[in-house]
C-alpha cells in the first residue's frame, strides 16, 4: 500500500499540466468537446426513447385496467359507506368528482357554417377556425333563450370524474 501512495505521489509530481499553446493542443480541446457534445446527444436521444416506451406502457395498461381501477374504487368506498370520494392508498390517492355538465362542438364544419351564415364573426378566427369559447358562449346564450341548440353541438351530460394521484415521497 505504501509503494502505491508513493508512486501516485511520484505521478502527480511530474504530470504536466496541459496548456493550450499550439494547433495539435487546441485541436485535442475541440475534439473533447466534440466527443461530450455527441455523447450528449447520444444519452439525450436514448433518455427520449426510454421515456416514449414508458409512456406508451404507461397508456396501454390505463387502456387496460383504468376502467377495472375506477370499478374497485367505487366498490371499495360504497362497502366503507360511502361517506367519501376520495380511497388512499400507498401509491395513489383515488378521487370522484362531479363535473358539471356543458356544451361541447361536436362537429366543427356546421358550426363554421352556421356561424358564418348568422354573421356570428366572433365565433371565427381570420383563419377560419371555428373560435370554441365563443362558439360555445353563443350556444349557451341561444340554448338559454330560445331551447335552440346550435349546429354542430352536443350537451354534454353531468358526469363524475376519476383522478389518480401518486404519493410523492417526502425529499429530506
Amino acid at each position: 500500500m505504501q509503494a502505491t501512495l508513493e508512486r501516485a505521489e511520484t505521478n502527480e509530481e511530474t504530470r504536466e499540466e496541459f496548456h493550450i499553446v499550439d494547433e495539435a493542443a487546441a485541436l485535442w480541446y475541440l475534439r473533447k468537446l466534440a466527443n461530450l457534445q455527441a455523447e450528449r446527444q447520444r444519452v439525450k436521444r436514448q433518455a427520449e426513447a426510454m421515456i416514449a416506451a414508458l409512456d406508451t406502457e404507461t397508456e396501454s395498461l390505463k387502456h387496460r385496467f383504468a376502467g377495472e381501477l375506477e370499478h374497485w374504487a367505487r366498490e371499495e368506498l360504497q362497502r366503507k359507506g360511502n361517506r367519501r370520494k376520495t380511497l388512499h392508498t400507498l401509491q395513489a390517492t383515488l378521487r370522484f368528482r362531479k363535473v358539471e355538465g356543458d356544451l361541447s362542438i361536436a362537429e366543427e364544419v356546421p358550426a363554421i357554417e352556421y356561424a358564418d351564415n348568422e354573421e356570428l364573426s366572433q365565433c371565427l378566427a381570420i383563419k377560419w377556425e371555428l373560435n370554441r369559447p365563443a362558439y360555445l358562449d353563443e350556444a349557451r346564450r341561444r340554448l338559454e333563450a330560445t331551447g335552440e341548440l346550435l349546429p354542430g353541438v352536443r350537451v354534454v351530460p353531468d358526469r363524475e370524474s376519476f383522478t389518480v394521484s401518486f404519493v410523492m415521497p417526502e425529499e429530506n
